[in-house]
């Protein structure tokens, strides 16, 4: 006979055996070491009896619940007894947890026997008053839980997730294939869907290891994002924040960020290899990945070659890239092989079967997407060029300046590869000049300052293209090599251009009309206007802040920049756009920021060289949100060469996303937003821009031509191709039970009653509560602080510090969600009032696939409807709506044999619905009813 004090103790509910009877224990009482229980028997009456003489009672598909046996243990749940052994002279119950797809041996003295929905259901146990409200609070709870595992949109996210965000997510979750590319539309948010991605993989526990390849200047912004934005604060850049000596130490970066240039490089790379697999591994701008076919062969870059590395790391692989195709054929099938191996035979002949792409690439338009409500969410914008002709005094600095540049560009070619910083420098000047004539003139002082001495903070030129993409602009024009004249001559020269370019700063014909033919303008018609500026240099912004704050008061002028911390920046904003009526902001200081809300007008006061720049500037405005027309202006001085070259770039790419945007005989505002984000994207037009001096404007005009008509045949082809992609259908999502914010609402301000949380007040149009906690339930949270103000709108929350989100992160809505999910807050079935519905049955519910390794790919959470006929509807609109508001108790029940006949039409649908979702990529895993009611 087993040592009492190594036996374990029933719990209360265990059932059990003795000889033959079967019974449920009541309770356990303990004399002088001795322990006692009672026993009521399934055959009727009870007994009290030693548990020495008990033994296990649980039988095949008993359900059962988890009870620990100590108090920081977590109970394993609810599930299914599977069968029952003796080892060790133990007596062990293998149960099946359906909801983490588990079979657990466990102590039977450690179950209790429960009575689950289908039992109730079928046996019409209606359970208490509040049984409808509480079935509906368990219901929803479920579902507001699956919803956010399936697209990560109810987490603590610094966004606000759109449809097409988050049907990628839960396409590609639902696929069973974690391997694609995602190339949407230039400005859709591919950063925003990559974490919403991540989010939802690491709530399942599919996303430990994360390995996110970038550009050099990016991994310090996708490090920023993924903090801000989805609380991901682990992320490390490998040769920034950490590095590897020996390979175990890879075990302490679970989320690495780092730069495809490093990576490849040999030394790297071979460390890299030594890190054990990666859960998924993320290509940014996938399309810098080449592999060309020569013939037979292929020419693999060494980018090419460390994806391919990676590959063998990783089961999941997704790239990025907005314009993966770029009218080169061989380089996307090598991207597609790249990504699905398994095809490759059939990638071979994409052209014949372009069909294949919808297994692996996604795709959103612009033009396409919407809101939570289905209105588009691009509304449209105007262009407005201003002209600002030049004068004598502007012309005669001008052919200096640009006999300078032309002696400079001449000495860099002369001595070629040593000459490229010279050039730079040249280029730069240029840029400075067409931004403002304070721009050119402190640039060319600070040159002139170097050349008597002032070494100042010299950069490499290397340096300056391994920087943070972001902050080009800023740093460039800072940027300077030499400490030698470039040229014989060139101190005289730079005299002479100082003196002259201070002279234009006197009467700065390009400022003045900013300041009175715009801006005045503008607060003519709204005295209240907020506007947005733009410029790529520092110089030029601090000369606008001086000018703007002089006129019309420096509280009222806010400016932004790369230099600024994430929290200065966010407070420039706030007063912005509270108070403030001018902000103005180089490339890197409006990266990421989201104006919509309150500005709908910018100043474009220079215009950058790479047009996609001022498709990402316009972005800040031009979101989703904006309520108005956006109008922008672009400020720009074509008497000068370089600024003529601009003109045109941008009126021939005006003129050809016009012409790809006419449908027939009409013009469709929409799509050619779609198309200038693409031909941006797609044309190059920088190098043209950089040799025009030596061209000439006739020889500059024929090669962008050129470039524009390479960019729309690429388009055309893209396009052709992408036609077959995966994309955004809102008609996916409204089959499946998707908690609204009126869902949310509902359940949250019925759960504060049943958890006697008292809300105080409501404000912001209800959208705000303000409650206080009981002191049980701060001691069961653990929290001091019973006031709080919360809200569902992030927005509030943004703007006002004392106003958390309740999202699925916070720890008041993890308790009601676990609560109302929970056995003993009852709800597994109800009789439900409701004239909406004819009699029936309502039954809610799991279904759930799994991979081929095992591992749960996909989840539904649904609602079956089953009228008196038998006729069933799967997430009937009706039924959702029904959740929305509390539910009241009826009595009726159906009879037994119809609860039966119901109950098998779940199933059988439930068995078809989990044979129609499966693949080569996803098995059936299981099927769980959580809750069952009565309609009448």
């Amino acid at each position: 006979m087993t040592n009492m004090s190594d036996r374990l103790i029933p719990i209360e509910g265990t059932a059990v055996k003795y000889g033959e009877r079967l019974g449920i224990i009541n309770s356990i009482s303990e004399n002088a070491g001795a322990f006692t229980a009672v026993v009521k028997w399934f055959s009727g009456g009870g007994s009290k009896i030693n548990i020495e003489y008990l033994t296990c009672g649980f039988m095949r598909n008993m359900e059962v619940r988890h009870k620990p046996l100590s108090y920081s243990q977590k109970s394993l749940g609810c599930g299914n007894v599977v069968t029952i052994r003796t080892i060790g002279n133990r007596e062990q119950v293998l149960v099946d947890f359906p909801d983490k797809g588990q079979q657990i041996w466990l102590p039977y003295e450690s179950l209790k026997f429960i009575k689950g929905p289908k039992h109730r259901f079928i046996n019409r146990e209606a359970g208490a008053d509040d049984a409808a409200e509480r079935f509906r609070l368990k219901s929803l709870a479920h579902a507001i839980e699956t919803w956010n595992e399936n697209s990560g949109a109810l987490s603590k996210l610094d966004i606000d997730p759109l449809p097409h965000q988050i049907h990628l997510v839960h396409h590609i979750l639902a696929h069973g294939n974690l391997n694609w590319m995602i190339a949407d539309d230039v400005g859709l948010g591919k950063t925003i869907e990559t974490g919403m991605l991540l989010k939802a993989l690491s709530q399942r526990g599919m996303a430990r290891r994360i390995l996110l390849v970038t550009p050099a200047g990016l991994t310090q912004q996708w490090k920023e994002e993924l903090h801000n934005k989805f609380g991901f604060s682990d992320f490390r850049i490998y040769g920034d924040n950490f590095t590897i000596d020996e390979p175990r130490e890879w075990g302490m970066y679970n989320h690495v960020i780092g730069s495809i240039d490093r990576f490849k490089d040999s030394e790297h790379l071979m460390k890299l290899m030594h890190a054990e697999p990666w859960d998924i591994i993320i290509f940014d701008e996938a399309h810098r990945l080449s592999r060309r076919q020569n013939g037979m062969s292929f020419d693999s870059s060494m980018r090419f070659k460390l994806a391919q590395s990676l590959r063998k790391k990783t089961d999941a692989l997704i790239l990025l890239s907005a314009t993966p195709h770029q009218g080169k054929h061989d380089k996307f099938v090598s991207l597609l092989e790249l990504l699905r191996p398994d095809l490759k035979k059939k990638i071979d002949t994409l052209k014949l079967n372009p069909e294949l792409l919808k297994e692996m690439l996604y795709r959103n338009n612009k033009s396409d997407v919407t809101d939570a409500e289905g209105n588009f969410i691009f509304q449209g914008k105007v262009t407005k060029a201003i002209t600002v002709d030049i004068d004598e005094a502007f012309s005669a600095f001008d052919n200096d300046l640009q006999s300078y540049l032309r002696k400079g560009y001449t000495q860099a070619k002369s001595l070629g590869n040593a000459g490229n910083a010279i050039g730079f420098v040249m280029t730069v000047y240029r840029k400075l000049a067409a931004s403002s004539c304070k721009a050119i003139n402190s640039a060319l002082k600070r040159r002139k300052a170097r050349l008597e001495g002032d070494r100042g903070q010299l950069s490499n030129i290397e340096d300056l293209f391994e920087s943070d993409q972001r902050y080009i602009g800023e740093i460039e024009e800072n940027f300077d090599h030499s400490v030698k004249e470039f040229f014989d001559g060139e101190i005289e020269l730079l005299d002479e251009l100082i003196a002259k370019s201070a002279a234009l700063i006197l009467n700065d014909k390009k400022l003045n009309e900013f300041l009175d033919g715009i801006v005045n303008e503008v607060l003519r018609n709204n005295s209240n206007e907020k506007i947005l500026i733009f410029t790529e240099y520092r110089t030029t912004q601090n000369y606008l802040l001086e000018a703007l704050s002089e006129r019309f008061g420096c509280e009222r002028v806010e400016l932004i920049n790369g230099s600024m911390k994430h929290q200065d920046r966010r407070e420039a904003i706030k007063r912005f756009e509270d108070n403030g009526q001018f902000l103005i902001s180089t490339e890197a200081g409006g990266e990421g920021i989201n104006l919509q809300k309150n500005c709908h007008i910018m100043v474009n006061y220079d215009l950058p060289w790479n047009p996609m720049r001022l498709v990402q500037r316009i972005g800040r405005l031009y979101r989703y949100g904006q309520k108005k027309r956006v109008v922008v202006f672009n400020i720009h001085s074509p008497g000068t060469a370089d600024e003529q070259i601009i003109e045109l770039m941008y009126e021939r790419i005006g003129e050809v996303v016009s012409d790809l945007s006419t449908v027939g005989d009409e013009f469709h505002d929409r799509l050619s937003d779609d198309i200038l984000g693409e031909i941006a994207d797609l044309v190059d037009v920088e190098t043209i821009l950089r040799e025009a001096t030596l061209e000439g404007i006739q020889r500059t005009q024929q090669r962008i031509e050129e470039a524009l008509e390479k960019a729309k045949s690429a388009a055309d082809v893209q396009q052709e191709l992408f036609n077959y992609a995966s994309s955004f259908d809102p008609n996916d999502l409204r089959g499946g039970f998707i908690p609204s914010t009126e869902h949310l609402t509902s359940f949250i301000e019925s759960m504060f009653g049943y958890l006697d949380i008292q809300i105080i007040d409501k404000t912001h149009n209800g959208k705000v509560w303000q409650i206080r906690l009981s002191e049980e339930l701060q001691d069961s949270l653990g929290m001091r602080k019973s006031r709080w103000d919360l809200t569902l709108d992030r927005v509030i929350a943004s703007n006002r510090e004392h106003i958390d989100v309740l999202d699925l992160d916070h720890l008041l809505m993890k308790y009601m969600l676990e609560t109302a999910k929970s056995y003993s807050f009852q709800g597994q079935t109800a009789s439900i009032q409701t004239a909406s519905l004819p009699t029936g049955s309502l039954f809610c519910g799991f279904l759930r696939w799994q991979n081929n390794q095992g591992v749960r790919q996909r989840q539904e959470y649904m609602t079956w409807y089953v009228d008196s006929d038998g006729n069933m509807q799967v997430n009937d609109s009706n039924i959702l709506e029904m959740f929305k508001s509390k539910l009241l108790s009826a009595r009726y029940t159906h009879e037994l044999e119809e609860n039966k006949f119901h109950f098998k039409s779940l199933e059988i649908s439930i068995d078809d619905r989990l044979t129609a979702l499966a693949s080569k990529w996803m098995q059936p895993e299981n099927s769980e009813v959580v809750a069952a009611a009565w309609l009448g």
